[in-house]
């Protein structure tokens, strides 16, 4: 089966799903509860809100039969339901009283997706993100197009907030190691694929919560812990580039594994490494994006294949369609010659 172009919707609108198909996308990453309305507005705005809170999710059930729901009206437009966001609870990104509970709601959560038939949780374990460093260069891109800079230096002395506190990089990983060993082997039993993402941006603490995954050494560590395919990567382009890894050779590493569930594929240019880049159209910036399109066809990949972050264009609607619409094009192009 070869890999599919797809995007994540926030609803399940008509407008929606049939913009995805009609633009060439072939699967999605579905919400987590069906949503009918049109939900207006960028899925991913240019730049993002400054996180002043745990951005762990509320642990609570899910509901198989919405589920079901969702894939089949995902399904009447031709598009295939790849995956859906875990998000993990504060109780367990801060090792609070209490995340045996959410761990136990996780595993069930996990259960239901594998009998909706959504093959991929796609999650990441980054309790507070360092968007704050996000910057907007209005006309910065080619003809005008604006684009996003992330400066560590603009957010590197930022002090604790009060409510999260300071937390080491020994402490988040004790809960990362332990939460994966409470819900791997659910994942595995439910014939689901767990897709960690790479903390982005890739900096090593934010407010004095450190980020355990920053580089490709954290991320290889990430899959020995419980070794399994159900234990994966969701692999980033973008932030493989941050790091000033070859795009290609952790393709070849992660890919060579099986340990790839999910990916997101965009371009950035590195100014400094981790620290300070530019996010750019998919077919500008330092990873050499056919390369890594082809290295994703060799190792085997058969799963979805996101666009990431697309620069604001002149004229573009507010869901930014038109920015999507060229990155899922060029994608399309890539994998038809490689």
């Amino acid at each position: 089966m070869a890999m599919k172009i797809s995007m994540p919707v926030r609803d399940l609108a008509e407008e929606t799903l049939r913009f995805c198909r009609q633009i060439g996308v072939e699967g999605v990453s579905i919400p987590g509860r069906y949503v009918g309305e049109r939900v207006g507005g960028p899925a991913r705005p240019l730049v993002p809100r400054a996180q002043e809170s745990c951005r762990g999710s509320q642990a609570r059930p899910w509901d198989e039969e919405e589920l079901k729901r969702i894939c089949g009206r995902v399904e009447e437009f031709g598009l295939v339901p790849l995956s859906l966001s875990l998000g993990f609870s504060r109780r367990i990104l801060l090792g609070e009283v209490g995340r045996e509970a959410d761990a136990a709601l996780a595993r069930q959560a996990i259960g239901a997706a594998g009998r909706a038939g959504i093959g991929v949780l796609h999650c990441n374990f980054t309790a507070l993100r360092a968007s704050a460093g996000y910057q907007l260069q209005r006309g910065a891109g080619r003809g005008g197009a604006d684009l996003r800079r992330f400066d560590y230096e603009e957010i590197r002395r930022l002090p604790p907030i009060d409510e999260v506190g300071s937390h080491s990089a020994e402490e988040m990983w004790e809960r990362l190691e332990w939460v994966l060993r409470q819900v791997v082997p659910a994942a595995e039993e439910a014939g689901v694929r767990l897709a960690m993402h790479p903390n982005d941006p890739p900096v090593p603490v934010f407010r004095g919560v450190a980020q355990p995954l920053t580089d490709l050494a954290s991320m290889k560590r990430l899959i020995d812990v419980v070794d399994s395919p159900a234990n994966s990567v969701f692999f980033d382009t973008g932030v493989t580039t941050e790091w000033g890894e070859d795009a290609v050779e952790v393709i070849g590493y992660f890919g060579g594994r099986d340990r790839i569930a999910a990916v997101h594929f965009r371009n950035v240019r590195v100014q400094q490494l981790r620290y300070r880049y530019l996010e750019t159209f998919i077919d500008e910036g330092d990873c050499d994006m056919a390369a890594s399109m082809a290295a994703l066809k060799e190792v085997g990949y058969d799963g979805g294949v996101d666009p990431d972050h697309t620069p604001g264009i002149s004229g573009d609607s507010e869901d930014m369609k038109a920015g999507w619409t060229y990155a899922v094009a060029y994608m399309r192009a890539l994998r038809k010659a490689c």
